[in-house]
């Protein structure tokens, strides 16, 4: 497994995948039993609309009862567009090429968006998840909602899921998510924004200078 597919899978895997699944979880529930603040959700986490989103990452590993913590930034928009940076890992889409810089092992990995699996795409990720996930409104305190997802079946890779949402805006501001194996990951996001428009350049990836270049484009 090269280094592209080794990193992706531990950042994107657990945090890009985790952060959309949540909110595809949401959406994928038919619009005759969605309530105004889960609609107002889906308005916002559509694939179609642009967003910025500031996380910090806090992961406790059952078996080892150790805590792990990370922090980053997502932007994503439309036509497989993202830019996410994390733990000295940065990806960047602009729809065509891909860059994967690590800053740990100093190495820049280019390669053709249409050869990464798009099932791990930020904006495919939406569409994978076509049944519906039933959210139970638990309590509403201080212009905020507590949502609540369990599932006991071991269809999907959590078992439960709890988040906090503002009630006027549809912004996800918590949200812990708890696997099969009793790990939980925490999440807080801040500065939340939807539909802005980007900069081009937002979607291209500068090669630092003296990084070894990995280009796997044909």
């Amino acid at each position: 497994m090269n280094i592209f597919f080794k990193s992706i899978n531990r950042f994107l895997g657990y945090i890009l995948l985790s952060i959309l699944f949540i909110v595809s979880s949401i959406v994928a529930a038919t619009p005759d039993s969605l309530s105004p603040l889960l609609s107002l959700v889906r308005k916002n986490y559509n694939p179609e609309t642009s967003l910025s989103t500031k996380f910090s990452l806090t992961i406790y590993w059952s078996v080892r009862e150790k805590e792990e913590q990370k922090q980053g930034r997502i932007i994503l928009a439309p036509g497989d567009r993202f830019r996410v940076t994390v733990s000295g890992e940065t990806f960047v889409s602009n729809g065509e090429t891909f860059w994967h810089c690590s800053a740990g092992a100093n190495q820049v990995t280019i390669k053709q968006l249409a050869t990464v699996d798009r099932a791990m795409l930020p904006s495919q990720i939406f569409a994978r998840y076509i049944a519906a996930y039933s959210f139970r409104e638990l309590e509403r305190k201080k212009g905020m909602v507590l949502l609540a997802w369990k599932c006991d079946s071991g269809s999907t890779p959590y078992s439960a899921i709890r988040m906090e949402a503002k009630a006027t805006s549809g912004r996800i501001s918590r949200c812990v998510m708890t696997d099969r194996n009793n790990n939980t990951f925490t999440y807080v996001f801040t500065g939340t924004t939807f539909g802005k428009k980007y900069a081009r350049e937002t979607f291209d990836f500068t090669i630092p200078k003296d990084t070894r270049i990995v280009d796997l484009r044909n």
